[in-house]
């Protein structure tokens, strides 16, 4: 199956979209590019409602009362929903014809609850040069090509695209789903129904051999029937405690994955006593800060900090002062010598100094004026004899630097501990703060109690197993007592070789059935670990990868194994992108083992991927078929975002482009209004723009930044 185009119609906002896929085997992708919000889940929804009706939602979309309209629908009127695929299909001859599916129901929004639907109603037709020819039995008709068990295979959001291999269910599930998936897409069931087919008819020959072969035979073949019950009883019984055990050992393992992430945090005494001492350590460290900064505190007050400030100062000023001195201008005992002059009436040289004489006015003068500079005289000289009392050594002028700088020194040191000291308290009492020493005691009780009930899990199948090959064996002694009264009693012949021919094809068709399932399982497993050690860029022999290689084990669990010989978890030791590369792997390997043509959407499918793991992830599923590989077709729905880095793969492989926005956007996101103010509803419109493009309808604020080329245009499909 190879789907053309679809057409949707008032589902949601795709109000009227049409959108053609690539069908060329040489460049099978086809590219939807729409940012977050554009309609491109809407999208995905309602070519799942087209195929499946409402059952493709609930049980991909996981929906349970899905609203097909638009929330913008006024309440109270009726609204025609209708999508249109149309693909191409070849049959087992070879010969390819298209067809037109074609899905409607009326849809009536209410003002409260959910809207009041219809039933929908589905036709198929073939498309022939002399018209549509109607085709019976739709709904069976698209089940035989792209079975509902089986859609999420073939319609994948990214978000859920993990669910094979990655822990929202427990592994037992993951085991059915794998296996499941294998069974069904291998088409390995088809077998398994004969088997059943071929078991009731061996059953019932049997059953009238006996009848006609005596009473003894009868009653020999109800033991056997007997048996054959019982063994069923225990088989089933097996099967549940198996499907037990493996729930009790997953919570065993999630408990224990937790306990020791709690242990891990660290012993709770441990993180006391260190908590303990680093608030030691901490007071500690303030004791030195306040230390140092008492040191400090001291230092500015001494004769240090006085010394080392007036050091240049007092030097210039003491110059000075032995310059007067050595004037003779200090110390000043002039005025001494003219008043003993003046009490003694006589000069120094001789003269005359009684009162009244113009000399003695004279002498009288100066002194006057002597007394006037006196003052000024004797504070220099004090200061003279004070600064030579004043010892300025080169040691002490350099006593304050030396002493700033060590207790500097000390000061950063005490605050760096400090600091140190206080984040390691944090991060320990983070630590602290996450350990539910309850919890760790409760999860110690659970594991005790869970591995308890494993153990005694474990005795119990050992006692299934030993009566089921008891059952067995007596059930083989009654069969060949039962042959040997057949044989004895001649029933009749035509009876016995039909019951032995049903025999033997029963046989025939389980061992066919046990080794197409172990070779299948073999070849896909093979071509998963090839295609995804090719998308994360790993080498099984390399010394220094992470990965070595991916196989489905006997119980149909997809396992990693490390490059240490362990066997990775996939849902803690598998980073995102590695996870989407795992489960792509496995889509891709089983699609090519059945050789199934068939579309593979995904939304949003490289979400968490980047550099080379995006572009060999993107040329893995999206590269032509090689060799013998059966054409496929593959449609990517894009954001921006994740088209860079992978620009030109895209223009290599696609075959089709096209782009969805919504009118909701503007004028946040979008460019242009294209819908106009009138507009009494959102809308969403698709145009023909590549990933490299864009016009009127899908251009962006955002698309210089993505180097885009605009097209003044309105490009539509």
């Amino acid at each position: 199956m190879m789907i053309k185009s679809v057409h949707i119609s008032r589902f949601k906002l795709l109000r009227d979209v049409t959108i053609h896929f690539s069908v060329d085997p040489e460049r099978p992708l086809t590219v939807i590019r729409g940012e977050n919000g554009s309609g491109k889940t809407s999208l995905l929804y309602a070519m799942l409602w087209g195929l499946y009706g409402m059952a493709g939602l609930t049980k991909v979309a996981n929906i349970e009362a899905p609203r097909l309209t638009s929330t913008f629908c006024r309440a109270g009127s009726p609204v025609a929903v209708e999508v249109e695929i149309v693909f191409s299909h070849t049959d087992d001859m070879g010969t390819t014809s298209e067809y037109r599916l074609r899905r409607l129901v009326l849809e009536t929004p209410q003002a409260d609850g959910p809207p009041r639907r219809g039933q929908d109603s589905l036709t198929l037709a073939k498309l022939t040069p002399e018209g549509d020819k109607p085709v019976p039995a739709a709904d069976a008709w698209v089940e035989r090509l792209v079975p509902l068990r089986l859609s999420e295979l073939f319609f994948t959001n990214g978000d859920d695209i993990q669910k094979f291999i990655s822990g929202r269910v427990y592994s037992h599930e993951r085991q059915a789903k794998v296996h499941q998936a294998i069974r069904e897409l291998l088409g390995i069931d088809q077998l398994t129904t004969a088997v059943g087919d071929l078991k009731s008819v061996h059953g019932g020959l049997k059953r009238r051999v006996s009848a006609e072969s005596g009473k003894d035979a009868e009653e020999l073949e109800e033991q056997c029937e007997a048996l054959r019950q019982q063994i069923t009883e225990q088989e089933q019984l097996r099967t549940a405690t198996e499907g037990r055990q493996k729930s009790m050992e997953t919570q065993q393992h999630e408990w224990e994955r937790e306990l020791a992430q709690l242990r891990g945090i660290g012993d709770l005494d441990e993180l006391n006593a260190q908590i303990s001492t680093l608030k030691g350590r901490i007071q500690a460290c303030r004791a030195r800060e306040n230390a140092a900064l008492a040191d400090m505190k001291s230092a500015f007050k001494g004769q240090p900090l006085s010394r080392a400030f007036t050091a240049a100062g007092l030097a210039h000023g003491q110059a000075k002062l032995d310059e007067l001195a050595d004037r003779r201008v200090i110390p000043n005992t002039s005025l001494k010598v003219l008043q003993d002059r003046l009490e003694e009436e006589e000069c120094i040289c001789g003269s005359d100094l009684h009162p009244g004489t113009a000399l003695r006015e004279h002498v009288v003068q100066l002194l006057e004026e002597q007394r006037e500079h006196s003052d000024m005289a004797q504070r220099l000289t004090e200061l003279r004899y004070s600064a030579a009392a004043f010892d300025l050594a080169a040691a002490d002028v350099d006593a304050f630097a030396a002493k700033r700088q060590a207790t500097l020194a000390d000061y950063t040191a005490a605050r760096d501990d400090l600091n140190r000291a206080d984040v390691e308290l944090k991060q320990a009492e983070s630590k602290r703060s996450r350990i539910d020493d309850a919890r760790v005691r409760t999860l110690t009780d659970e594991l005790a109690a869970v591995g308890k009930k494993i153990a005694a899990g474990v005795l119990e199948l050992g006692r299934i197993t030993e009566r089921i090959a008891q059952y067995e064996r007596q059930l083989d002694e009654r069969e060949q007592e039962l042959s040997r009264v057949t044989q004895k009693n001649r029933a009749n012949q035509d009876l016995i070789i039909k019951r032995d021919v049903a025999e033997e094809l029963r046989e025939l068709a389980e061992r066919v059935q046990r080794r197409l399932e172990g070779e299948y399982v073999r070849k896909v497993s093979t071509r998963l670990q090839e295609i995804f050690l090719s998308i994360v860029g790993a080498e099984p022999d390399a010394h220094l990868g992470v990965f070595k290689g991916v196989s489905i084990t006997d119980k149909f669990d997809i396992v990693v194994e490390s490059q240490n010989g362990t066997n990775l978890d996939t849902d803690y030791e598998l980073n995102g992108a590695s996870q989407r590369a795992l489960t792509l792997a496995f889509i891709w390997s089983l699609m090519e083992v059945a050789a199934i043509t068939a579309p593979r959407l995904i939304d949003t499918p490289l979400g968490m991927v980047s550099g080379g793991v995006k572009q060999r992830m993107v040329n893995t599923i999206t590269h032509p078929p090689t060799g013998e590989e059966p054409p496929y077709q593959v449609i990517l729905l894009l954001t921006r975002s994740e088209i860079m880095e992978v620009g030109d793969l895209l223009q290599q492989h696609a075959g089709a482009f096209t782009t969805i926005s919504c009118s909701k956007d503007y004028p946040t996101d979008l460019v242009y209004d294209w819908l106009g103010e009138d507009s009494e509803q959102a809308e969403v419109r698709a145009c023909a723009c590549t990933h490299e493009q864009s016009c009127r309808i899908c251009a962006r604020h955002i698309d210089n930044a993505h180097g885009l080329a605009f097209q003044d245009i309105e490009v539509t499909v």
